[in-house]
């Protein structure tokens, strides 16, 4: 099993954080391009990139994040495979609408089935995903979207661009 790496990224002037996914959390989220960041650290143990996270940020001196990386509620053990619920109506994904987006790229290609078909995160998935989420009035570290729209907007992108040999999305 090939071990995640946690790279620490600073983005000068701006902040420091801790991604698995450089290209998409600070390239394609955050708009920064290849020279307008540096790599701080890569370490493959999630406790040691947390701790060393809430370093940098001391001694940068940027606001210290109160919840390290790794005891989040989304990261813990979880090694980057976000759990979601799924129940008939909903998908519950164990973060926050603030976090959902980061989390969602660092768990880039993975599934999860529904009663309404099978469903994969991607591009286009989180874009939807990004703008139906609704935050769950049960727990504020909750966030979620029902799956009869996600399967409807899936339905539609398929029939939209039905000639398309590239599809990036899965509903089966």
């Amino acid at each position: 099993m090939k071990d995640i790496t946690y790279y620490i990224y600073h983005i000068p002037g701006k902040k420091i954080g801790v991604t698995t996914n450089l290209k998409s959390r600070v390239e394609d989220q955050q708009g920064y391009g290849p020279g307008e960041y540096e790599i701080l650290g890569r370490y493959t143990d999630i406790e040691r990139a947390a701790e060393r996270e809430l370093y940098y940020q001391r001694i940068h001196g940027y606001p210290v994040d109160i919840v390290p990386y790794d005891k989040l509620n989304c990261n813990k053990n979880k090694l980057n495979k976000m759990k979601v619920n799924v129940t008939e109506q909903t998908t519950t994904f164990p973060c926050p609408v603030n976090k959902l987006k980061g989390r969602l790229n660092d768990s880039l290609g993975m599934r999860w089935k529904t009663e309404h078909g099978e469903f994969n995160i991607n591009e286009d998935s989180i874009r939807w995903i990004m703008n139906n989420v609704q935050t769950s009035m049960f727990n504020s570290e909750r966030s979620y979207v029902y799956n009869k729209s996600l399967s409807n907007y899936f339905d539609a992108f398929k029939m939209q661009f039905a000639e398309s040999t590239n599809l990036s999305l899965i509903h089966i």
